[in-house]
């Protein structure tokens, strides 16, 4: 079966409102093996629904809409479907009672507009609305030498729409949906750009194999995304594995997690692993690395000691040593004006003050071209006599400058638990 999805209102096309809803009935329709082929955003016009409705029924077999149901002039969900499947509205007893019965277990007088929402088109069926007055509606659509269209009409507003959705579910499964398995598994990398990834694996992103490896960027993560059916999940996983294979191999230390792990939950579970803990001095991000670490720490406590969010070394310097800006003296008595003496012997102190096992210190931004987009910071891990010392420079569009140097820190820290390099 092949979905499609419609989400109607004014505030969705004008951008006021983001449409959260199709992507939750998305994974939904997916879990059913049904795979969605369309999202569409129509506003509160007649005849562009009824044009939209039709379309959707010629090109889907399943159809999920969600919005429109409610008791005002826009709201014009069912009589777009009547008009587009050629049929009357109906009041629906049933639907007039639960709506008056709404009203009168909240001590309130039902509004003769309201009386609108249980109108339906001649021949559907009710889906019942727990939290609202607005019923959901279900029809099979006829097609000419074909099975219908089951088309399905919810509420826009999320609780309303989500608890209704197990009856949307059961009538599914009975109409032969959930018989097959869609599998989904998301291979996470960073340190490489998307064509560069697509590059080392030209025969797996081939389209038309299955299973079918697509690829996408997220704020420079590289996701590979592993899909394929079958009878159930363990037909799927046998099918997947040995794709999953060849992208560890060819990758290697590019990936990092599936799934929804992301770089700062491989990081604290890598510190946990080997009972180490973790203190930062952040110069550029604004504190999103601890934000994110602590957040990841709350899945694996004990790892993440803190952070001092600065401006500059310098101001990490005073606030470390408390004698203003009277230079430190590394552990070992070397100058802080030898190269890379300032920032270990930071993370040395830093490490002493959280009793943190790695201190870590992330320089401030240096700006390679006019632009603004070829950039380069240092970084410093030490954990006792331990130490790297490393310059990344990297590419980025200035809204994900900040985004690119958190996971920069946290990747070179992942391959440095990891690797030792």
């Amino acid at each position: 079966m092949l979905g499609e999805i419609i989400a109607i209102g004014d505030e969705i096309t004008s951008g006021r409102i983001l449409d959260t809803n199709s992507q939750w009935l998305s994974l939904r329709l997916e879990d059913l093996g049904i795979r969605v082929l369309f999202h569409t955003v129509v506003g509160d016009e007649l005849q562009a629904m009824v044009a939209v409705f039709r379309q959707a029924i010629e090109r889907s077999d399943v159809v999920v809409t969600t919005g429109g149901l409610g008791p005002t002039a826009d709201d014009l969900t069912r009589e777009a479907l009547a008009n587009a499947t050629g049929r009357q509205l109906v009041e629906y007893p049933e639907a007039l009672e639960h709506i008056r019965q709404f009203f009168q277990s909240r001590q309130r007088p039902m509004p003769e507009r309201n009386r609108v929402q249980a109108a339906f088109p001649a021949g559907s069926e009710m889906i019942h609305n727990p939290r609202g007055t607005a019923p959901g509606i279900f029809i099979a659509v006829p097609r000419d030498g074909r099975s219908p269209c089951y088309f399905f009409c919810l509420p826009g507003v999320p609780s309303e729409m989500r608890e209704m959705w197990p009856q949307v579910e059961e009538r599914l499964r009975r109409l032969g949906a959930g018989r097959e398995y869609i599998l989904h598994r998301d291979i996470k990398c960073f340190g490489a750009g998307e064509s560069q990834v697509e590059a080392m694996l030209p025969d797996l992103i081939r389209r038309g194999r299955d299973p079918l490896v697509g690829i996408n960027a997220s704020q420079n993560t590289i996701i590979l995304r592993i899909s394929t059916r079958g009878a159930n999940r363990e037909e799927c996983e046998a099918k997947v594995e040995p794709v999953v294979r060849t992208i560890y191999s060819i990758l290697g230390d590019l990936v990092f997690g599936e799934n929804e792990i992301e770089l700062q939950d491989v990081v604290v579970g890598q510190l946990r692993e080997k009972r180490l803990s973790l203190a930062l001095i952040e110069t550029t991000t604004a504190g999103l690395v601890s934000q994110w670490l602590k957040a990841a720490e709350n899945k694996q406590s004990g790892t993440y000691r803190g952070a001092l969010i600065v401006e500059d070394l310098a101001t990490a310097e005073r606030l470390l040593t408390g004698v203003g800006s009277r230079p430190i003296s590394s552990d070992n008595g070397e100058s802080e004006s030898a190269p890379g003496g300032l920032p270990v012997s930071l993370a040395r102190r830093l490490s002493q003050l959280f009793r943190a096992d790695i201190g870590a210190v992330a320089g401030p931004l240096q700006f390679l071209n006019d632009e603004g987009t070829l950039v380069e910071f240092s970084l410093v891990f030490c954990q006792g006599e331990r130490v790297l010392e490393k310059t990344i420079r990297f590419s980025s569009h200035p809204d994900f400058r900040q985004i690119t140097v958190a996971k920069h820190i946290l990747n070179t820290l992942r391959l440095w638990l990891k690797n030792g390099t």
